[in-house]
């Protein structure tokens, strides 16, 4: 999936929430990138109450409401959720790396 890096505005391949990347890089300016954990979760937790609510609303068993809701957000999610969360750049990355870097410049 492609979207714009939020440091050089430029369309950038971003890689699926489930293949488990901590970070990425941008292709064009090596920013370290990464999901917005908060639209990530807030997303999550508005479906599957929205999806809840409806379930147990035309009587289905609440532990059956839950676990409709879940599987199913799992199984929507990549196609009709990711393209709508942002990436942001990790500032802890970018810690890091100017830790490491001014650790080397001192040795």
């Amino acid at each position: 999936m492609k979207k714009n890096c939020p440091c050089c505005k430029q369309k950038t391949t971003v890689p699926a929430l489930n293949e488990e990347v901590l970070y990425f890089n941008c292709e064009h300016c090596e920013a370290p990138l990464q999901h917005n954990e908060n639209q990530v979760l807030g997303y999550a937790i508005a479906y599957i109450a929205l999806a809840s609510i409806i379930l147990l609303s035309i009587g289905i068993n609440a532990f059956i409401t839950m676990a409709l809701s879940v599987v199913s957000y799992a199984l929507i999610r990549h196609k009709f959720i990711e393209p709508f969360i942002e990436i942001d750049c990790n500032q802890i990355s970018q810690s890091l790396t100017a830790l490491e870097l001014s650790t080397q410049k001192k040795g």
